[in-house]
């Protein structure tokens, strides 16, 4: 997704593109997960007048975009994805208004997918630390090398959206 902005913050002056409209439909088992879910987009939508080619964000492919949606994400919502509305030349892009149904009939993942989340670490509890005993803290001076956590989660990450793909 493109970055963020304020509410607050004003716009930047000069043309802007329309702002375009998307209805995705997301099974209840997406919501909360920890890793964006992706969903159909056309890359062409109805605007008025006819259609027009929303902007695709360097983080999503070709007519799929990825949403993080909490597990308490209303059925109904809109998310409002600043930039990847219609695209102008010699402009900035408008905003991809996603209108987001869950389906609630679809709450239980498929196989697929809950071997993955399966395979998934459950993150570590906090450190226990009593008055005798002091945590140090060291930063790496190089990259960490990946270990088999890093490892895991990237192949359960594969694994999720590859099921993903075959049952979005």
């Amino acid at each position: 997704m493109t970055q963020l902005g304020s509410i607050f913050e004003p716009e930047a002056p000069g043309p802007r593109g329309r702002d375009l409209h998307a209805d995705v439909t997301v099974p209840a088992w997406a919501l909360g997960l920890p890793f964006p879910f992706e969903v159909r987009v056309p890359l062409d939508l109805a605007a008025e007048g006819g259609y027009a080619r929303r902007t695709v964000s360097s983080l999503d492919s070709d007519d799929r975009v990825r949403l993080s949606l909490p597990a308490d994400f209303p059925t109904g919502g809109v998310l409002r994805l600043r930039g990847q509305g219609e695209a102008l030349d010699g402009g900035r892009p408008g905003d991809l208004l996603v209108h987001v149904e869950v389906d609630p009939r679809r709450g239980e993942p498929p196989p697929e997918v809950k071997l993955a989340l399966a395979a998934m670490p459950s993150p570590a509890p906090p450190a226990a630390a009593d008055e005798a005993t002091a945590l140090a803290y060291r930063l790496p001076a190089q990259s960490p090398a990946l270990d088999a956590n890093t490892l895991t989660w990237m192949a359960a990450l594969l694994a999720l959206v590859a099921a993903a793909m075959m049952f979005g």
